[in-house]
Order: structure tokens, then C-alpha cells, then sequence
């Protein structure tokens, strides 16, 4: 069991990108998806997330989700994970989909907390539903803790720490704005658990604090930025990763965070990947505001996407 604790550890320790849902009038178009991820294997990033916020996985069907896992899984590189969006509403009806999506190949479960009934999550019904997927799952899960997407539900700390204790619970995705130090307090020493950065705010923060790798939005368009960061830090080159952090967080805030999945997927197509349309009801960015966006990374130096040249 041990070995396979420090397998997780291994897994995990780098950077994620989420993989975004390319649609066109409604429509996934898959080979695009392909294309993107042998895009992203000729990158650093440690893997990928499909099926997440990102990818739009609200708006799909079972059946898409499932052959866009499969399509990730088929096309990634030998050494790239996938770390899959898995969580619904319900205990069993996460379980089920788990176990479908564990036929089709996914190395962790991404488990974004049940909010419909918000004001019924409290610390207790919590942990029975995510002890109960725990128990059940074919495979480790992580906890998505990002309470921008779960009407503002924040897991708490003494939580995290009961649920840390779960020998399949392997780990959390902080994209909160929650200092991921604070989590770490409350996780026992004994556990084996660990901490993922989920936004690239607190990215370089959070692997102060102890965490070991990120799922960012960032790394979506920005890939090899993002690796790059993660590495000076592991390089324990303090200086140029903070100033690498500082130059992608005020980035992002001028141009595509500002702007969520929409936002993101016109940086992934101003870059030279495949993004497509959004979903409806979400829309695509005004021609004014892709045009801001455009003036900004030129004159920041963000060119096409090439896995060995980086400037900041």
C-alpha cells in the first residue's frame, strides 16, 4: 500500500492542464481534440483534465464525456496522467460514472463538491459523501475544492483533515482563494495526502505551502510556462520563478481570466491550438475584447505555441 501511496505522490507532482470540450455549432469536434493533445505531449506537463470545468462537462452527455476520456487516454503521451472531472450530485451516481470512466482509462478521480443543496452541506454530509465514493471507487480520488463553481462552498479545514485520513482519498485541489498553508495545518502527519494548486494566483504560493503539483486553467494555453514555473521552483531557483509567477498572474488578469472558458479557449486559438466555440449558454468574447487580448500578448511577447521558447 505504501508503494502505492508514493506512485500517487509521483503522479502528481507537476503540472496539469485542463483539457477543453472544442465545439462547433454545438458539436464536439474530436480530431481537433486529438490534435490538441499531441500538442500538449511535446510539453512538460505531467498530464491532463478532462471532463472539468474547462471542458465544459456540465453541458455534456455521458456518452461525450466518455469518448472524450477515451480519446485523451488513446492519443497521450506514455508518461502523461490523466486526472479526470468525475463528481455529480449524488454519491452513487459519482460511483457509477467512476466506474465507466475506469473501463476507458483514468489514472485519478476529480471529485468537484455536491452543491445543488447547499445549504444542506454541512461538514457531516460531506464526509459521508465522500467517504462513501471513497470506499466504492476503483481508483484514488482527489477532492476539487473550488467554490466559484459549487455556489460559494467552501471545504472547511477540520474537514479536509478527517477526510485526509482515507487511504483513497489521496488528495485536494485547492482553487479557492483559501490559503492552501491553512489546509495544510489541519492534514495529521500520518496521512498520505497531498495538495494541488488549482489557480495560477496561488499557484507559486501553494508550492511554498507544500503542495506538489497544479491543475491550472494557464497551462492550458500557456503550457510550457507554467512547467517552466513549476520547475525553477523545484530547481529552487526562488528569484525567477516569482518573478515568472508574478508575470503570468498579471497576465492572466488582464486578459483571459478575466473572461473564464471563453476566455481560455481564445488563448488556446491565439496560440495556434484548437478551442473552437463555447457551449451554449456560454458565449464567445466580444471582437473587442479578443482584440485586447491579442494587443496585450504581443506586446508581452506571447507568440505561437512552441514547447521550447518561453519570454517574460
Amino acid at each position: 500500500m505504501k508503494n502505492e501511496i508514493l506512485k500517487s505522490k509521483e503522479k502528481l507532482s507537476g503540472v496539469f492542464a485542463p483539457i477543453i470540450t472544442p465545439f462547433i455549432n454545438e458539436e464536439i469536434i474530436y480530431s481537433e481534440l486529438e490534435n490538441n493533445i499531441l500538442k500538449y505531449n511535446l510539453t512538460d506537463l505531467k498530464g491532463y483534465m478532462p471532463l472539468g470545468s474547462n471542458g465544459e462537462y456540465q453541458g455534456l452527455t455521458e456518452e461525450e464525456s466518455l469518448k472524450i476520456l477515451d480519446i485523451v487516454q488513446k492519443r497521450r503521451a506514455e508518461d502523461k496522467i490523466i486526472v479526470a472531472g468525475c463528481g455529480r450530485e449524488s454519491a452513487k451516481a459519482t460511483v457509477d460514472f467512476i466506474k465507466k470512466a475506469a473501463t476507458v482509462g483514468l489514472d485519478f478521480a476529480f471529485i468537484l463538491t455536491p452543491h445543488y443543496f447547499v445549504k444542506d452541506m454541512s461538514d457531516e454530509a460531506l464526509f459521508k459523501y465522500f467517504s462513501f465514493i471513497a470506499e466504492a471507487s476503483p481508483v484514488p480520488i482527489v477532492i476539487y475544492n473550488a467554490p466559484k463553481f459549487a455556489f460559494n462552498l467552501l471545504i472547511s479545514v477540520e474537514l479536509m483533515g478527517r477526510l485526509a485520513m482515507h487511504p483513497n482519498i489521496i488528495a485536494m485541489k485547492n482553487s479557492s482563494l483559501f490559503p492552501t498553508s491553512d489546509y495544510k495545518k489541519f492534514i495529521p502527519e500520518e496521512a498520505d495526502f497531498y495538495l494541488l494548486a488549482g489557480n495560477v494566483k496561488t499557484f507559486y504560493s501553494g508550492l511554498q505551502a507544500g503542495a506538489i503539483g497544479a491543475v491550472l486553467s494557464t497551462a492550458s494555453y500557456l503550457p510550457e510556462y507554467c512547467c517552466r514555473l513549476y520547475q525553477l521552483f523545484i530547481d529552487e531557483k526562488y528569484d525567477e520563478a516569482e518573478n515568472l509567477s508574478n508575470f503570468l498572474i498579471v497576465l492572466s488578469g488582464n486578459t483571459v481570466g478575466r473572461f473564464a472558458v471563453p476566455g481560455v479557449k481564445f488563448g488556446m486559438e491565439y496560440r495556434g491550438f484548437f478551442a473552437g466555440q463555447p457551449r451554449l449558454p456560454l458565449q464567445e468574447l466580444k471582437s473587442e475584447d479578443k482584440k485586447q487580448i491579442i494587443e496585450y500578448f504581443e506586446s508581452h511577447g506571447i507568440t505561437k505555441f512552441n514547447s521550447s521558447k518561453i519570454k517574460y
